[in-house]
């Protein structure tokens, strides 16, 4: 499988982490094409195969057209399958993107994927561009492409929840390792008031946010440090009892730790590519 990343166009670089584009060119029937570990953002996909998709806390597979689509929050792993070569290209947002951009609850979007039309109106720009992305060979005229359909996408209003943001944020740098109570402090915020607008606006809880980064720093670490045990790396990860790390564990992953970095997964490395990026900031609004 191949794997490329660009960052956006610093117009949308506060809405947006990256571009990215995957190509398998073998039939993906036996070993599907797992693409997604929970991280908290979402994502809009321009598929030029048909295929098949299925979340692991699913027992079904859905079955997949040729085109463009919204994929939600994702509470564990997103596979793909198809008979033939797919290209997948995706555009990669943040958690809080479509806070003023969506009306519905995003909660309602979560470990779903979602013909894009049924979410935004698209018009017969969009249309021809998104044609034209899920066929182009070409990644800079790719990308410039991509950057038309976000503006149509954004035009609406560029406009970001600060204060989401600034929440978001706070988990972030403490890698999740934090107790939700810390928020209601810094942000003079109830209980009620913060869940409520994280269900709505990012489609997680605080609590949730919270434990997906918290994983997300167990693979970082698990990256950096592959010859320490899991037992250290949980408690690095600010995890005081082992068998809460498994549980928080088992609940994203769907597996125990040590089968999870048993298996050469190319999602492992892609996502902790990913979380690299994340945790040092680069994917922060581009100045221009």
């Amino acid at each position: 499988m191949e794997y490329r990343e660009t960052l956006p166009d610093h117009l949308f670089s506060h809405h947006v982490e990256s571009y990215w584009h995957t190509f398998s060119d073998q039939q993906l029937t036996k070993d599907p094409l797992e693409m997604f570990l929970p991280t908290c953002t979402f994502n809009i996909v321009f598929i030029d195969a048909p295929c098949v998709v299925r979340c692991n806390s699913q027992t079904k597979w859905m079955s997949l057209k040729p085109g463009v689509y919204f994929i939600g929050q994702t509470n564990t792993i997103l596979s793909f399958k198809s008979k033939i070569a797919i290209n997948i290209t995706g555009v990669r947002f943040k958690p809080f993107a479509f806070a003023n951009i969506i009306k519905n609850p995003l909660i309602h979007f979560n470990d779903s994927i979602i013909a894009l039309e049924k979410i935004f109106a698209l018009d017969k720009t969009a249309q021809v561009l998104i044609q034209r992305i899920a066929t182009e060979s070409k990644a800079i005229i790719q990308e410039q492409l991509i950057n038309e359909f976000t503006e149509i996408l954004l035009s609406k209003t560029m406009s970001v929840d600060e204060i989401l943001r600034a929440q978001l944020n706070f988990i972030m740098f403490k890698h999740g390792s934090i107790r939700i109570s810390e928020l209601f402090e810094e942000f003079n915020v109830s209980k009620v008031t913060l869940h409520k607008h994280f269900i709505n606006k990012v489609g997680l809880s605080p609590k949730k946010v919270s434990q997906i980064w918290r994983m997300n720093r167990i693979l970082q670490l698990k990256k950096e440090f592959p010859d320490i045990n899991l037992t250290t790396i949980g408690l690095e990860a600010g995890f005081y009892d082992q068998a809460h790390f498994i549980k928080d564990f088992k609940t994203i992953f769907k597996t125990t730790p040590f089968q999870f970095f048993a298996q050469k997964s190319n999602l492992i490395e892609i996502t902790n590519l990913n979380i690299a990026k994340r945790f040092t900031n680069q994917y922060d609004p581009i100045i221009s």
